[in-house]
């Protein structure tokens, strides 16, 4: 599974996304976790609860990619909860929220209770 722990779903409505720990996403990383992510969900339109792993980092490269991809699945994605570990994760995850926000509801939570009663909202 790459860089992915787990992919399951929470109920017919909302898909979990986990990633491993201490990885660093590159461009071959990322598009892959999107193939693989793809293929479980088969196109429906659903919320994601993503959970980043601890001590996780991206690459340029990965994180443009990972934004034309969001563009391009913008209609799939109900809502997005991103779930982070540390201050640097936070940081990256506010600048790649301002550019999703435009395309679907998105925010970061530290629990993933909370991402996940924010999701039930939609």
């Amino acid at each position: 599974m790459g860089v992915l722990k787990s992919i399951s779903m929470l109920d017919d409505q909302t898909v979990e996304i986990v990633f491993k720990d201490d990885i660093t996403f590159d461009l071959e990383a990322i598009q892959s976790c999107y193939k693989e992510t793809e293929a479980f969900t088969g196109g429906r339109k659903l919320k994601r609860l993503v959970i980043s792993g601890k001590k996780t980092d991206i690459t340029k490269e990965a994180r443009q990619y990972g934004l034309k991809e969001n563009e391009r699945l913008k209609d799939l994605v109900v809502a997005e909860a991103l779930v982070v570990h540390s201050f640097t994760q936070k940081m990256i995850t506010n600048i790649y929220l301002k550019y999703i926000q435009k395309s679907y509801p998105a925010r970061s939570f530290t629990d993933v209770d909370k991402a996940k009663e924010w999701l039930n909202t939609f």
